[in-house]
């Protein structure tokens, strides 16, 4: 699956509340390497985000992963 520049994804869609609060909370918008990097790694596809330093490639991986144990948290699967 190849996303292009033009689309843009609301990430709340992918995030537990309490995790998009935070992060919405902390940076005013997701930059284009998360808004096309979450939606993957969240369906668990094998990414590879190539964009310059400082543009939230390394939060995009650790987003989804915090994402997951809040989720599981809430199931109680932790």
């Amino acid at each position: 699956m190849l996303i292009t520049d033009n689309e843009e994804y609301d990430l709340r869609e992918f995030l537990d509340p309490i995790v998009a609060e935070w992060f919405f909370n902390k940076y005013q918008k997701a930059t284009k390497a998360q808004m096309m990097g979450i939606p993957l790694i969240h369906k668990h596809k094998n990414v590879l985000i190539s964009s310059p330093t400082g543009t939230g490639k390394t939060l995009s991986g650790f987003l989804v992963i915090l994402n997951e144990l809040f989720l599981l948290a809430k199931s109680n699967k932790l």
